[in-house]
């Protein structure tokens, strides 16, 4: 069996035209009063078509979204790597120091709970790279918002 869109815009003009052969003359209000005694509802029908729309309006958005995002990746990358970790030998103190110079409230508590859970002096040098280009790029945010 031939799907919809197996035929073209021509076909379906004379289809509807056939179909429906009354209704262009017919005003608004009569197409509506019609429906009704016929006990025809439309609402599921302009439901789906919003919702459809809706869902394409999203769709785009979400694609512009991931496209200025791919854009902006590069120079956050490279913000990244531009920012210079400290290498202290009491890395820990350092830490600590950081945490509760740059952080507050639920964020302070997390950093120092993966402070005490960090066993390895890598794990110790992992965070305090995190900490530092987190502040880096938070610097570089607040000085642009000025």
């Amino acid at each position: 069996m031939k799907q919809a869109k197996d035929y073209d815009d021509s076909v379906w003009e004379r289809v509807f035209d056939f179909t429906f052969s009354g209704e262009k003359d017919m005003a608004h209000d009569q197409v509506q009063a019609e429906l009704r005694r016929l006990g025809i509802d439309v609402q599921p029908a302009i439901s789906k078509i919003s919702q459809a729309l809706a869902d394409a309006r999203e769709a785009r958005e979400a694609k512009e979204s991931l496209r200025r995002a791919k854009k902006e990746r590069p120079s956050i990358v490279a913000k990244l790597t531009s920012i210079d970790v400290p290498s202290l030998p009491e890395v820990r103190a350092k830490l600590e120091h950081m945490i509760e110079k740059h952080f507050s409230g639920s964020q302070q508590a997390v950093y120092f709970r993966k402070l005490e859970r960090a066993a390895s002096d890598e794990d110790l040098k992992s965070l305090l790279e995190d900490i530092s280009r987190l502040k880096g790029l938070s610097d570089e945010t607040d000085d642009a918002e000025c």
